[in-house]
């Protein structure tokens, strides 16, 4: 599927939005070079979180699609209007040592651009064929139809009873919805164009980061590393690994958790080694404990099980308590999630979706 002009453009804004949101924390670090890549990674999960606490009382207050959309795009306007007059000269300064970099280094960077425009081109036109495909189009589409927000099921399109806990948190799919009202882009192409190739830059982000940390801001390597960890993406032996939701389940939240959030973690923990009082990345972790449940439900689990598996080791290396502490308190979101899930399936409580 080409991406067309509006689709390309809408792919821009969205990144434009994530460094936005991002721009508020990375410029207020003194320590740190202001940095593109990280402020959008930080946008992200800042994006997501902020989105969190306004959907969901709009959620429980029964509240119509279109409302959310009008508020959350007030939202985002005024975060990057904000955004702008904090930290502008910033952005310009940034704007400016980006072109030099361009300059200085055109073989690499026209080699970044090549390789992820060939490898979300790739993704974009592959066979996604699983049944998940209905339920996130499905709900990013029955929502916008019938302006309502996780009340109809996206299979069936009949009304549900009482919400499904298992997705109540997860509204990934939500802000698609959203933001498929406020441009107008249909849901299937919002889900399975623009937010692929978005999802792929950011992976892709993120192996740079992790490749210029690893090899020492030697490009070559560098390169070679974001070409090697990209094309092993087309060599999944089965549907349950990260790759294979990378490149034929990119529509899903949970592709984001296993190709992005996971080697996130890894990559903060690598910087964390270095020096585990970096409050940049302390930060990140607490945006992602929140931003990765709007992701997917999973996140529940798999954000507390990849902190503790990597915060482990950190805790002997450093000898530092203070590094439990905090580790204890970024998993309080993932577990508060599961405690509600689990008191759901046992009858504890139920949701409705109407007033009683």
């Amino acid at each position: 599927m080409v991406l067309t002009f509006y689709g390309f453009l809408a792919v821009i804004i969205n990144l434009i939005i994530y460094f936005a949101f991002g721009s508020l924390i990375t410029g207020c670090f003194k320590e740190h070079r202001f940095s593109a890549t990280l402020s959008v990674i930080m946008g992200f999960f800042l994006y997501y979180t902020l989105f969190e606490f306004v959907c969901i009382p709009m959620t429980l207050k029964l509240k119509p699609l279109h409302l959310l959309a009008y508020i959350w795009g007030g939202v985002i306007a005024a975060v990057v209007i904000v955004s702008l007059i904090l930290n502008h000269r910033k952005w310009r300064c940034l704007i400016m040592e980006s072109i030099a970099f361009a300059k200085s280094k055109p073989l690499f960077v026209l080699f970044c651009l090549i390789f992820v425009a060939i490898e979300a081109f790739i993704i974009v036109n592959s066979y996604q064929f699983t049944l998940d495909a209905a339920f996130y189009v499905g709900t990013a589409n029955t929502s916008l139809t019938t302006d309502t927000i996780n009340i109809y099921n996206p299979y069936t399109g009949m009304w549900q009873d009482h919400f499904e806990m298992r997705y109540f948190f997860a509204n990934y799919a939500i802000n698609d919805a959203v933001m498929c009202y406020l441009t107008g882009i249909h849901p299937l192409i919002w889900t399975k164009t623009v937010m692929e190739y978005v999802v792929v830059i950011l992976v892709n982000i993120v192996m740079y980061r992790m490749g210029r940390l690893l090899f020492k801001d030697d490009l070559k390597k560098t390169g070679s590393f974001i070409f090697f960890a990209g094309l092993t993406s087309f060599f999944y032996s089965t549907i349950y690994t990260a790759q294979e939701f990378f490149v034929t389940r990119t529509f899903e939240g949970k592709t984001l958790l296993g190709s992005f959030v996971i080697p996130l973690v890894f990559l903060v923990y690598i910087k964390l080694l270095k020096n585990h009082n970096d409050l940049s990345c302390w930060w990140l972790l607490a945006l992602m404990s929140v931003g990765s449940l709007v992701l997917s439900n999973s996140a529940s689990m798999l954000f507390p099980a990849a902190l503790l598996i990597f915060m482990l080791p950190l805790i002997i290396i450093k000898q530092d308590f203070g590094i439990a502490v905090k580790t204890g308190l970024l998993i309080l979101p993932g577990l508060f999630s599961l405690i509600l899930y689990i008191l759901y399936v046992r009858g504890y409580y139920v949701i409705y979706t109407m007033p009683r």
